[in-house]
């Protein structure tokens, strides 16, 4: 094997050497290698995992959001519709009492025309009763006694009221 170039010791000699190598390589750097291989993808799917449960609690929570954000519009709503609702009893409320408070201003008012009227009517009479009297006072007194002008003057204010009336 000489001549081809191959020397025997040389190569028992690495073939020891690779045998020591492989020996070594296999105890103390591919074995830790693969621990941490294995560790480092255990990490990575217990990142994997954590990061699913992570998005799925997200998920959820934003589902929870949403519902309560939903429940709060929905109970938001419903006040904004009893407010509403309240607002429009007390306005025909209101509107009732006004109503009620006009017609009694309006009763009240007709009222005082009323007594207002009848005073003027009584004042009224009063002075056509004593312009009447005065009239027939100028008219007569040049022609009749005083006991005959009083007696007309009864007469006539008796005749007076009665038509009045």
């Amino acid at each position: 094997m000489e001549s081809l170039g191959i020397e025997v010791k040389l190569l028992v000699a690495q073939i020891i050497n690779f045998g020591l190598f492989f020996f070594i390589f296999k105890k103390f750097i591919a074995k830790p290698f693969a621990n941490f291989m294995s560790e480092e993808a255990k990490k990575e799917q217990l990142k994997e995992k954590m990061l699913s449960d992570l998005k799925k609690k997200d998920e959820e929570m934003i589902a929870s959001q949403n519902k309560l954000k939903a429940s709060l519009k929905k109970e938001l709503d419903m006040a904004i519709k009893k407010s509403k609702e309240d607002a429009s009893v007390y306005k025909t409320t209101l509107v009732a009492e006004a109503k009620k408070e006009a017609e009694e201003i309006i009763s009240k008012g007709k009222k005082q025309i009323e007594i207002e009227k009848k005073t003027s009517e009584k004042e009224f009479k009063n002075r056509v009763i004593e312009l009447s009297t005065v009239m027939v006072e100028k008219a007569f007194s040049k022609f009749l006694s005083k006991d005959t002008q009083k007696d007309i003057n009864k007469n006539i204010l008796k005749n007076f009221e009665s038509n009045l009336n």
